[in-house]
């Protein structure tokens, strides 16, 4: 039967969510001493890279190819990270408690900076899984690559993408976890690489 060919579309596609599975599972294993969690996420943009450009894929063997390569600077923009999505949260509990006694385009505008830097903050760990750079280079072309995506509406979908598991668990709450844990990341991160490849090969043209 042709559709069981290895060639065949149905194939490819269950190929491709068997690597997504084992991607989520190895991203999610390397995550848990927290601290590592910035290697693991520029490790899984690394190969959800090379998968949508169809290059020939050893899921393992490349996730730690540059969980190793990158862990340094990976690790360092994350612990920012979290420092500055820590802040945006203290911010948030005080406007929910004394919200009244803060001016109306105050807290407008403390919102309107929470968004911009979590859409940001979506290209940092793509950019460094595709360049080798400074890390004040990183977050600099990634800046560039978000206003870039900006401009065709790329940002605010990948933002959305990276919004969905959260709003699954919402939704189904512990039922949704089986599924978290084995396509969470790695399906809305797959269809953020699609859109980032063309943003990529953009970029490529011009001297980073």
């Amino acid at each position: 039967m042709d559709f069981l060919n290895i060639d065949s579309p149905l194939m490819k596609f269950l190929g491709v969510v068997a690597d997504l599975m084992i991607l989520n599972m190895l991203t999610v294993l390397c995550c848990l001493p927290i601290v590592t969690a910035g290697a693991s996420f520029t490790a899984m943009h690394y190969v959800l890279q090379k998968l949508v450009r169809g290059e020939e894929n050893y899921i393992t063997r490349q996730f730690f190819h540059s969980f190793k390569e990158n862990f340094r600077q990976s690790t360092i923009i994350w612990i920012v990270m979290v420092l500055v999505y820590a802040a945006m949260f203290v911010d948030w509990r005080i406007l929910r408690m004394q919200g009244d006694q803060f001016p109306g385009f105050l807290i407008i505008l403390l919102y309107g900076a929470a968004i911009i830097i979590f859409l940001y903050t979506l290209y940092i760990f793509p950019v460094l899984a595709r360049y080798k750079n400074t890390i004040g280079g990183t977050i600099r072309l990634a800046f560039s690559m978000a206003i870039i995506g900006s401009v065709t509406m790329r940002t605010l979908a990948a933002g959305v993408l990276v919004l969905i598991p959260i709003g699954i668990y919402l939704v189904y709450d512990w039922a949704s976890i089986p599924f978290l844990l084995l396509m969470g990341f790695t399906v809305p991160g797959y269809f953020r690489a699609m859109m980032y490849r063309g943003l990529f090969n953009k970029y490529e043209g011009k001297e980073v």
